[in-house]
Formats: structure tokens, sequence, C-alpha cells
């Protein structure tokens, strides 16, 4: 908020209880400040998506132009279709898709900032100390906040690490990942700068060259066929497993164990390890995610809804695409 004050640009701040109270109160908003039209960001869950067309046809019958952009994903997904006209189930056919995309059409650009605008006479409001909802603990000693921390902590992983990230990214023990989530997940960093930095580092090589390079690009891309599956099958955002067979599983509802796990207390020294970071720092490394959701979902057999939940409360880097795709993946329901 202090960068955009800079800029005179006002941060307006509302709350709503369910989504079918944001386009009347977005409306409100836009009328209340002399808005005459709205300008946003894409979001690919079902709930989202529903809210943001009812936004668009109250602003239209109003009169507001509504203008929707790309920004969570570096190609707009939701086009990617198979050879077959359906949606894609399998990453490796997806990800080729997605290269033979960037390589027709050329990378998407990255934007500068805006300049600075003429006072408007509208006051921003104070950004909240909390979330409701999100229960992990406020590391800002591990994560700072705002774009500069972002982008020097992606000039530092490219400078120092990428080179060894297909080497290095599975052991818990060592610093071999970009520790970017956080900051991808809340729009500090867009996954544009983070392709533009790599791309930078390989000769402009999108499948080839470095392999630690080509590694941390698969791994934008896994971020982009989560929210293509999002779109193409969206029961996985309304508690349902990607594949629906897995619904006929007969999970165990053990609150005592699941109790044991969320603290830290299996008795497994790498589980427990891994849940007492998640408590501790608000991150957990992507090897020990995997780890923690197979353990409960395949050794104790409980719920994977349950764990993916706990998750969401938990981590600062929560991204409903990338951590249900993860649980689902984990506990073998999805892809």
């Amino acid at each position: 908020s202090k960068e955009l004050r800079k800029l005179n640009i006002p941060l307006r701040i509302i709350q709503a209880d369910c989504f079918d109270e944001a386009p009347r109160k977005l409306l409100d908003l836009a009328k209340r400040n002399g808005c005459e039209s709205l300008w946003f960001n894409k979001e690919y869950e079902v709930n989202e998506l529903r809210r943001d067309r009812e936004v668009e046809a109250l602003f239209h019958e109003h009169r507001r132009p509504v203008h929707a952009f790309t920004d969570q994903v570096i190609v707009d997904v939701g086009r990617f279709r198979t050879g077959t006209g359906g949606w894609y189930t399998v990453f490796t056919p997806f990800k080729r898709k997605w290269i033979e995309a960037l390589e027709a059409e050329g990378l998407p650009p990255v934007y500068p900032k805006p300049r600075r605008k003429q006072q408007l006479g509208v006051e921003s409001d104070v950004v909240p100390a909390k979330l409701r909802g999100f229960t992990g603990h406020d590391r800002a000693d591990l994560w700072p906040a705002g774009e500069q921390a972002a982008h020097k902590r992606l000039r530092t992983f490219v400078s120092n690490r990428i080179d060894d990230y297909h080497r290095r990214r599975d052991f818990p023990d060592v610093n071999g990942t970009s520790t970017l989530s956080p900051y991808l997940a809340a729009g500090v960093l867009s996954p544009r700068q983070c392709l533009h930095a790599a791309l930078n580092a390989n000769d402009g090589r999108l499948d080839s060259g470095k392999k630690g390079v080509t590694t941390w690009i698969s791994e934008l891309c896994w971020r982009e066929f989560y929210r293509h599956v999002l779109i193409g099958h969206p029961r996985v955002c309304m508690g349902r497993p990607f594949n629906p067979k897995a619904d006929r599983v007969a999970w165990r509802c053990d609150e005592r164990q699941f109790a044991a796990w969320s603290a830290g207390r299996t008795g497994f020294p790498i589980v427990d390890a891994g849940m007492r970071q998640l408590r501790q720092t608000g991150w957990m490394h992507n090897r020990l995610r995997m780890i923690t959701a197979m353990i409960l979902t395949k050794h104790l057999l409980i719920d994977w809804r349950w764990g993916e939940q706990h998750f969401m409360r938990r981590l600062v880097d929560g991204d409903f695409a990338s951590n249900n795709g993860g649980w689902q993946w984990s506990a073998s329901t999805g892809t």
C-alpha cells in the first residue's frame, strides 16, 4: 500500500462474507468513488469464476465496461485443448502444448510500474494485520513483504542456486529451492517475471540448455497445469476427487490421529519435522508436503480433504490449485 500511495493509487479494501455479496459491493464501491470501468485479473476456481461472471453482468447492466486480464499464469491455459477437443489430464502433453504456445506466440511481456497519477481525492484503507481463516504464524523474518524483497529473492536464486536446482530441489535439508511461492501466491511476483529471469539465465531456451533452469521452468508449468485442471474439471473445487472413482474410498475419520499428525507427533521423524516446520514457519519443503500427505492418506487412511484444508489454513504460500493438485496427487485421487 505504501508503494501505491507513492503513485497516488488508492487501495480500497472491501470484505464480503460470501461470494454472492461481491458484485453489489464492488458496484457500490465504483459508484462511491466515480469509477467508470472495472479492470481485473482472472481467477480460476469455480466460485471465483461464477463471481466474476456475475460482477461483469452487473457492471454491464449499469453501463460500466469490464476488462479482464491473464495474470496468474504465463499463458492463458483456459484455451488449451487436446487433439480430441478435451481438457488435459496428464502433465507431459500439457507441457508440450504450453511450450508450443510460447514458442509460436513469443513470451508475454513484463510490464513496467505504472506512472505516478494525479491526486484523486480518494483515501486508501488500512491494510489488516491478519486475514480471517489463516492461522499460520506471521514470520516477517522469513517472508519479508513487498516487491523489492520478492525481486531480491528471485535474483539471488537465479544467480546462486538455479543451476543446481535439479540436483538439490528434493533434499529438505538444503536450501535448494527458490522459496518464491509465497510471493507468487500473493501476486507480489508474477510467473512471467520468473520465466523471463530463468530464460535470461539459459540463453533464452525454454526446454534445453541448463538442466537446473529447465527443471524450474517445468515447475512454473505445473502451476499452470493445475489451473487448467480447475477450469476443465471444476468438481475439484467442490471437495470432489479429480478421479470420480475415488469417491468410493471409505476414508477413516480419526480426529485423534489427525491431531497428532497436525502437531507433528506421529513418531515418523521426517513427517514430524515437516509438520513442525509448517507450524513454526508457515512453509514446508515440497518433498515434505508429499511425504506428510502420503502418511496421512495412505498410512493413516484419513481423508485427504482434512489435510488439504489444514495446509491452506497455515501455508503462507497457500494456493488453491497447487495445494489441491498436490494433495490429490499424493492421495492418488488426482493427476
